[in-house]
């Protein structure tokens, strides 16, 4: 199990490229699994695989920036708000969980068709199909899977980044506004001559920052006027016969405004959207065990296993037992035979759970194959057709 980055679609997805062998014609072939006990073959053949199931996990992290605004502190006394940002600060949540599955070869199914005794010449041919990373398709020419790709697809694909459209660039847009003023003051300067004393008037003028309340204050102050004019623009007061798109055009825009100014006191919330996948590969013995993916972290986002804190993400796979039947059929007729043709997969139907702590954060249900059993068909004549996600027959015909 490990994350994974920007999987190529192409090998996700397992693009039936066919592998034609010359047009030949068996009246038998035996099939023989290959692992560390069978003997190796001399004879002429060629490999095959059945799939195993890998199961995708997307988790989509929201990465949300909150940034103060200049007037934050004042707006409880001059606009009454109280659910504003007062300091700055980066946080994450969990938006979306999809779970995906999709085929590759299993190591532990390889195979290895003998291939018997020419049919005379006039026969039909077998023509054997694999797709690019060798999983079997069938022996019918051009025999194409049509089943969807990723079995099990549960949220609709969105953007990998996401944020509102008028946050970046100007966060604050009317805190540049005149933030100084001239302030003046009256000197008086007396002048004693003798026993007359004469008083001069100076006028001093300086140019004063103004304070952030006083800035503040003013902020407030232009919000209300903003709402007046639009009190006033839309109950008519004017009396101006404003046509319906002029009307819209200046509502809106006063809208804007007032949206702007209040973001002085409010702050402003960014969010970008995080991709993560984790790739995670069922095992018969892991069935009803809770499996550690990864701790995520609110002020730190996803973060690895062994690092301390944060909340434990996991998944569980249950069987549901519609192959239960089926293998304790086969196991009550296994005999011994020494020719087998083509092995083939039935898939295991399993609910697959991702779990955040003890609660159940996303479920689906989908074909498991490794999950499932593994049996063969008879070494006879045969035209038979695969499914590329399951390794199971979809179309079979005995000559």
């Amino acid at each position: 199990m490990k994350i994974i980055g920007n999987m190529n679609k192409s090998f996700i997805t397992y693009l039936a490229i066919q592998l034609i062998f010359s047009a030949v014609s068996f009246s038998q072939v035996n099939v023989i699994r290959v692992d560390n006990n069978a003997m190796p073959q001399t004879g002429e053949g060629c490999f095959y695989s059945l799939p195993r199931t890998v199961v995708k996990i997307e988790v989509k992290i929201d990465r949300i920036e909150n940034y103060k605004g200049p007037y934050a502190d004042y707006a409880l006394r001059y606009l009454g708000l109280k659910n504003v940002v007062f300091a700055n600060s980066v946080e994450y949540k969990i938006s979306d969980i999809a779970i995906t599955t999709y085929p590759e070869p299993d190591p532990d199914q390889y195979y290895f068709i003998e291939l018997g005794e020419k049919i005379p010449k006039g026969e039909k041919t077998a023509i054997l199909s694999l797709n690019n990373a060798g999983l079997i398709l069938g022996t019918i020419q051009e025999a194409k899977d049509t089943i969807g790709k990723g079995a099990i697809i549960l949220k609709q694909e969105e953007p990998s980044f996401e944020s509102p459209t008028d946050a970046f660039g100007e966060l604050f847009k009317y805190s540049a506004d005149v933030s100084v003023f001239e302030k003046i003051d009256t000197i008086i300067k007396k002048i004693n001559i003798d026993t007359l004393t004469l008083e001069r008037q100076y006028l001093k003028r300086t140019m004063v920052e103004k304070s952030p309340e006083q800035k503040a204050k003013e902020a407030a102050d232009f919000i209300s006027k903003i709402k007046d004019n639009r009190f006033n623009l839309i109950s008519g007061y004017q009396e101006v016969n404003y046509n319906k798109e002029t009307l819209e055009y200046m509502d809106a825009q006063l809208k804007q405004m007032e949206k702007e100014y209040l973001k002085l006191f409010t702050g402003v919330n960014l969010s970008k959207t995080l991709t993560f996948s984790f790739k995670y590969i069922p095992l018969p013995n892991q069935i009803n065990t809770e499996i550690p993916l990864f701790k995520f972290l609110r002020t730190k986002g996803i973060i690895d296993l062994d690092e301390p804190g944060g909340k434990v993400i996991t998944i569980k796979i249950q069987r549901v037992g519609n192959t239960t039947m089926v293998a304790s059929y086969l196991k009550r007729a296994e005999k011994e035979t020494k020719v087998h043709g083509f092995y083939y997969r039935i898939p295991e139907l399993a609910r697959v759970m991702v779990k955040v702590d003890e609660f159940t954060q996303e479920e689906t249900q989908c074909l498991i194959d490794q999950l499932g059993l593994v049996t063969f068909l008879p070494a006879n004549k045969w035209k038979v057709q695969f499914h590329e996600e399951t390794g199971g027959i979809k179309g079979l015909q005995m000559d």
